[in-house]
């Protein structure tokens, strides 16, 4: 052992320390003093978790969007319908035997009060409306007194129908 000088013995004890890392390593051991290992490992997993949060929220919007085009199709289906329904009927009320009949004066104070109380349940619904197509002649239809009451009560916005 004389032979071997101080130089000898640096290079054999790192040779040494060498292969005991390399069989360490081997056997699976580990050394990550600064844990970063560790590091990686949370950053994936908060990665991991913000992109799963992220899908949930896109499958949220698209499952949203879905519903809402199907509420919207379904709306626009019934105002079609709706105006469907109202023309028929529009056509039937110029068609009826007693379109041109002249209203009684209590019947047209009934439908000026149910008019007025829509408005007070409903007042949405009376503000700004267009005035639909009279059926037959319309207001000429009342008799002379009670048509100028119809149509000052539609131009002042108390009637069901707004105004003109």
């Amino acid at each position: 052992m004389r032979a071997l000088r101080s130089w000898s013995w640096v290079i054999v004890g790192l040779v040494a320390v060498g292969l005991v890392l390399a069989a360490g390593r081997g056997l699976g051991l580990r050394w990550d003093p600064f844990d970063l290992q560790g590091r990686r490992l949370e950053a994936a997993r908060s990665r991991a978790v913000a992109a799963e949060a992220d899908a949930h929220a896109r499958r949220a919007e698209r499952d949203g969007d879905r519903m809402v085009s199907r509420e919207t199709e379904t709306v626009r289906q019934t105002e079609i319908e709706v105006g469907r329904v109202t023309a028929t009927a529009i056509q039937q009320a110029r068609e009826a035997d007693d379109a041109d009949v002249p209203l009684a004066p209590d019947r047209v104070r009934r439908l000026d009060d149910h008019d007025r109380e829509l408005c007070r349940h409903a007042p949405a619904l009376c503000a700004g409306a267009g005035t639909p197509d009279p059926a037959g002649r319309g207001d000429a239809a009342l008799p002379p007194r009670h048509a100028g009451t119809i149509a000052h009560a539609r131009g002042s916005g108390d009637g069901l129908y707004g105004a003109r």
